[in-house]
């Protein structure tokens, strides 16, 4: 399954109306107010708080619920934000890139700097990679809509992914140190990236000292932010940690695999089977490749047959909660694949139907994000059929490798 019948050379020699296309998608959505998301209110809430000293990891919003000398603006923003009687779990450099670009609780002036930085990242690899795949991420409307119209800041990361995979293919290591530690500081779930590192380290061939340097860059990265922000309010005790832990561990959503899985085994199994059976896949890949050059062979398969992409999916659909932005995180996996499947954005893409909750739809609830089963359902057959499709793939493409194996031993 192919994501387009068109050529390579078609959305290369339009790239400049795709471009276009794609910014005024941006543009418009700039102007238009969030759909059914709330998150961009504590983003600009906390952003201001930093900006007149104030840390977000420190005072909840309903703090300020009893506070009479805030203005009608302010109040509105609190009376928006989800989870009020909770602080921050974002991070050091999320939290100071929201007091940069949130000024005046302005919504437009944080969704322009992600519209800059997407700008100079696709610019930048356009004169470095195959027009190709950076179009299609570009053009990509889920990505669109949940940046632009719902403020989620997922766009940095995918920036920074840019950046991180650059840095890799120009053996710029300890540069890619550095932009991986600042990726899993920005959000804990981008640590699938860290599977791309191992066809370039090719650690089989480095010195000792290259390890260290980049094991050293990669906690530069990491803890950098977390020590600038000690430096502007020195009494932060948590960055947020425990307030995850209690996130993930009282949460969850848009576990759509459940329903099936309760029927079956009265266990939510989540995509644990899927996992195992993708890895089990591609073990027994490695294992039927000859050994000459094996690692090699086997890393061009990889890639080819969009192994990062489905590992990350796999990893982020083990987690307890589903939510729709955090598969952008995926998109430029897809983009740097050699393979034009259209299969992990249709993956992606059914996520958004987890908007569709019992309250939107005007349905009696138990829960104010409980979705429907019938949506659930949905997302989950069609994940399931996508799923299978890939495996079909993997099937198919063991049967060959085997029947050339059988053929060079019979030689």
């Amino acid at each position: 399954m192919k994501v387009v019948t068109l050529p390579k050379n078609y959305f290369q020699l339009h790239f400049k109306t795709f471009f276009f296309v794609g910014l005024l998608l941006r543009i418009i959505c700039i102007f238009l107010s969030p759909v059914w998301e709330d998150d961009w209110a504590r983003y600009i809430w906390e952003g201001n708080l930093i900006r007149n000293s104030v840390s977000p990891y420190e005072i909840a919003p309903i703090h300020f619920f009893s506070d009479n000398s805030l203005d009608t603006k302010s109040i509105e923003l609190l009376s928006k934000i989800n989870h009020p009687e909770w602080t921050t779990i974002y991070s050091p450099f999320i939290l100071l890139y929201f007091a940069l670009f949130s000024y005046g609780f302005s919504a437009i002036l944080l969704k322009c700097s992600y519209l800059v930085i997407e700008i100079l990242t696709v610019l930048h690899w356009r004169y470095r990679e195959n027009k190709f795949p950076i179009i299609l991420y570009w053009v990509y409307p889920v990505l669109i809509k949940e940046v632009y119209l719902n403020f989620h800041f997922e766009v940095i990361i995918v920036a920074l992914f840019w950046i991180f995979f650059y840095t890799l293919k120009v053996k710029q290591f300890n540069r890619s140190g550095i932009i991986f530690g600042l990726l899993i500081h920005t959000k804990l779930i981008t640590f699938i990236y860290g599977i791309l590192l191992f066809p370039f380290l090719n650690f089989q061939n480095q010195k000792k000292h290259h390890y260290l340097s980049f094991i050293l860059s990669f906690t530069i990265g990491l803890f950098l932010f977390y020590i600038i922000y000690l430096i502007i309010f020195p009494n932060t005790s948590d960055f947020g940690i425990i307030n995850l832990q209690r996130f993930g561990g009282t949460f969850t959503f848009n576990q759509f695999y459940e329903p099936i899985w309760n029927y079956f085994f009265s266990i939510n199994l989540r995509s644990f089977p899927f996992f195992f059976q993708f890895l089990l896949l591609y073990t027994y890949l490695f294992l039927l490749l000859p050994k000459k050059n094996r690692t090699k062979r086997f890393l061009v398969i990889c890639k080819n047959q969009h192994f990062p992409f489905y590992f990350g999916y796999f990893t982020l659909t083990m987690l307890p909660v589903y939510n729709p932005w955090y598969f952008l995180t995926l998109v430029p996996l897809i983009t740097i694949s050699r393979s034009l499947s259209i299969l992990p954005w249709i993956l992606i893409s059914i996520l958004q139907l987890s908007y569709l909750t019992n309250v939107r739809l005007h349905i009696p609830f138990q829960y104010f994000y409980e979705i429907p089963n019938p949506i659930l359902l949905s997302e989950a057959f069609i994940s399931i059929i996508c799923i299978f499709l890939y495996f079909r793939q993997i099937f198919i493409l063991l049967y060959k490798i085997s029947n050339i194996s059988n053929i060079g031993s019979k030689g």
